[in-house]
Parts: structure tokens; sequence; C-alpha cells
């Protein structure tokens, strides 16, 4: 049996996504209490990796396992065993051609800027930014969005074959302090919210950064910031219409 998961986690405590050997990323986590549940190890595939501290609202993953249990159960028993920063917030039997990685169509991510003072309540959910001006930073994400090769967005170790993706959405809210940033895509590049949000952020304090000229030259060294891990979110994945 195939089961799709919906997960939420705090990332802090974490070295990323993947499985490493130290134990210590959220898939090791899942796979754990997956082992403990169904009584077998279980292979869990998440629909993209986050980096060491960054967290997710809506990470989607699936894994196969012989034993079928009611998806209340699963829910349940799941985050019995999960540390308390993981927790699985959906459950449902999928198709075998499902793929979390493979089938995703859309992805969004949340960054949170907070322009209040140091505050030790954001210290690992936020980028402490300072007051920003977000018509500016608006005025510029625009040129984001359409399909462009994004190398000058992508750090080194990325394994990509190619750097084109396409943005479909980016644009800033205002929620009190805290700035969000908002950035769907059909795919990201390493890095590429963060360094892109460095960008922004340099806008909204007043420096002069023009992003399109920036997604031209398809130059790293022309966009060398990259913002801190702690203020990203995978905020929504979303797939075709079967899955």
């Amino acid at each position: 049996m195939r089961y799709k998961i919906v997960l939420s986690y705090d990332g802090a405590g974490f070295c990323g996504w993947q499985s490493q050997p130290s134990g210590d990323s959220v898939q090791d986590a899942v796979e754990a209490a997956t082992a403990k549940l169904f009584g077998e190890k279980c292979a869990v595939v998440g629909s993209g990796r986050t980096d060491a501290g960054v967290h997710a609202l809506a990470q989607v993953a699936h894994f196969d396992c012989d034993k079928i249990l009611p998806l209340k159960n699963i829910i349940g028993g799941l985050n019995a065993y999960l540390p308390e920063a993981v927790r699985i917030e959906k459950a449902e039997y999928a198709d075998e051609s499902f793929d979390a990685r493979k089938s995703v169509k859309k992805k969004t991510y949340m960054y949170v800027m907070y322009g209040g003072g140091v505050t030790p309540l954001l210290e690992t959910r936020a980028w402490h930014t300072g007051a920003l001006d977000t018509e500016s930073m608006n005025a510029a994400a625009g040129a984001l969005i359409g399909t462009h090769d994004f190398s000058t967005f992508k750090a080194s170790g990325s394994g990509a074959k190619t750097s084109v993706r396409t943005v479909f959405d980016a644009h800033a809210e205002e929620h009190g302090r805290l700035t969000l940033f908002y950035i769907s895509a059909d795919g990201f590049l390493y890095n590429m919210v963060r360094i892109i949000v460095a960008q922004l952020v340099k806008i909204g304090r007043g420096e002069n950064v023009d992003i399109k000229s920036l997604i031209e030259k398809r130059d790293r060294t022309a966009a060398k910031e990259t913002a801190p891990a702690k203020g990203l979110y995978l905020f929504d994945v979303e797939y075709g219409n079967n899955a």
C-alpha cells in the first residue's frame, strides 16, 4: 500500500529533510516512526529537500508498506512516535503512480522577515531585517515571474540539469511588523529562494538592485548574499488532479 502524508515541522533542530548518517534529519525521524508503527522499514520520499533550519507547513511525502492501517491510526500513531517538532497533518491512500517528488506541479515557499527589535520568540523562525519597503520589493519581484534561467540565484552544489524554472507568483505582504514573501514555481534551484530574498531585502532597505538585470547576467557572483535558513518555510505543494 502506498501512503501519502502531509507534515509540518520546525526545522531548527534538524540537519534538513534528507536522511543523514547522523540520523538527525526530518526524514530519519519519520522513517523511524513508520518502522515502529508498521513493524517494518518504510522508505519515505519527500516532495523535496529542505536545508538545515528550514521549516515546513505542508511538506508532502509518500511511503510503501505491506501493512494496511486505517488513516486515523496512521496520523495518531506516527505522531505518537515522532518528536514534537514534527507533526503529521493528513494521511491518504495513494495510487502507486503517485510520487511525492516526481508528481509535483507547483511549490510555494514563504519567507518570514521581522521589522521590529530582536525577540527570542522569532529567533529561529524569522530573519530580523528591520523595517522594509514592501511596495518597492513587490515592484522588483515582478521581474521574477515567467520562465527564466535563474543561474544567478543558484548556489554551488546544485545537481540540477537545467537552471530554467517557471515562477508563477512572487509577492510580499505586510502583517504588522512581519513581512511575508511568497514565491510559487514549478521547481526551485538550490538556495534559490534565499538568494532572491536577500536581494529583495536590499531593495526594501532602499538599495538600488535591478532584479531583471541580475536574471539576465546568469552569474552567481552578481548576487552573492543568501538570506538565513531560519526564515524559510515550505508553504504548499500542488499536484495534478489525480494526485
